[in-house]
């Protein structure tokens, strides 16, 4: 039975947290297809109903509902009035509005009272399920769980404030999250960081379940992001060693931030040398079919033969800074 849900999107960049989305429900084997996309939502329609452990895994999607019913229809009267019985169960409600209308949220919330059974208590402070009506272009009636948890806000517990060791240029949690969505991979599968640093990647990508793979060419590093993962009840395999040790790891994806700017260690190798020689040495390393997820200053400078460019990605840092998300795949 075909599911359609409502994916309300963080506003850091739009198109990433589309194809985040996307390309964590393929992996999932959930044949998602974009159905509407409008502001900062989109629906996807997937094969079968989402569980809250795939939901739990996004970082770039504030929150994830079940539609009901979703129509072009601009009346709100007669949307409403064609709605079917909304069953929730023995659950509380709240019916919330997630955009602006005519209509005003009180006015909403009890049109679409009627629907739901009067024996279901309504709890404005803690619902069990909360219903939320959305209307613009197309008008929308959907229900969030109170399970249904994505990572857009749990993730920056793991922000570089909260880490025993710190590091000025680590990546931000919602962005190491999105690019290990990226990676086509399930918990179980290995990842690779070749230039781990702290363990910001490591950390998203032990928190989804996977087996962590690290290197650095610095010792301290290596110490750090022990000591990070270990902050957060993780472990994993981190070596102290050149980009190059990748090729002797067993792993099915490589996602990585490697070095950049001065704050950045290189091992005395200037940073687009090293970047360029790396490229080369992750495509050697990975499997046929299996991708790289990197991020980079400059994307001319990954270009090989060795890899296909399937998405690229800007991120702003600040008015001289941009990183660029590359998802790559070995040919």
């Amino acid at each position: 039975m075909r599911n359609e849900y409502l994916f309300e999107l963080g506003g850091e960049n739009k198109e990433l947290a589309i194809i985040e989305a996307m390309e964590l429900l393929k992996t999932e084997m959930y044949k998602p297809e974009k159905n509407f996309e409008e502001g900062q939502i989109a629906t996807i329609i997937v094969s079968r109903k989402l569980t809250s452990e795939t939901v739990r895994r996004l970082g770039m999607t504030k929150r994830v509902s079940k539609i009901i019913r979703s129509s072009k229809e601009k009346n709100i009267e007669k949307y409403i009035g064609k709605l079917p019985i909304i069953d929730i169960g023995n659950n509380s409600f709240a019916i919330r509005r997630i955009s602006n209308s005519k209509m005003s949220e009180r006015e909403i919330a009890v049109r679409i009272g009627e629907k739901i059974s009067k024996e279901n208590r309504t709890d404005l402070a803690n619902p069990d399920v909360k219903i939320l009506f959305y209307t613009s272009s197309r008008t929308i009636v959907s229900i969030l769980e109170q399970d249904f948890v994505t990572s857009y806000k749990n993730c920056l517990q793991h922000h570089v404030k909260h880490r025993p060791y710190f590091s000025p240029i680590s990546i931000h949690p919602r962005i190491a999250r999105s690019m290990i969505n990226l990676s086509n991979c399930k918990a179980g599968d290995a990842i690779l960081d070749p230039f781990c640093g702290t363990g910001g990647i490591l950390i998203e990508a032990a928190d989804v379940g996977m087996k962590i793979k690290g290197i650095d060419i610095l010792e301290k590093m290596v110490e750090n992001s022990n000591g990070n993962l270990k902050h957060f009840g993780f472990e994993g395999a981190i070596v102290k060693g050149d980009v190059k040790e990748s090729k002797n790891l067993d792993f099915e994806a490589i996602v990585t931030d490697p070095p950049y700017g001065i704050s950045s260690s290189s091992g005395g190798e200037k940073i687009d040398k090293l970047l360029q020689r790396s490229v080369d040495v992750l495509g050697r390393a990975l499997k046929k079919g299996k991708r790289v997820v990197i991020a980079v200053s400059n994307p001319e400078l990954v270009k090989t033969k060795k890899l296909t460019m399937l998405y690229q990605f800007e991120w702003y840092i600040h008015k001289s800074l941009t990183r660029h998300i590359l998802v790559l795949e070995k040919n």
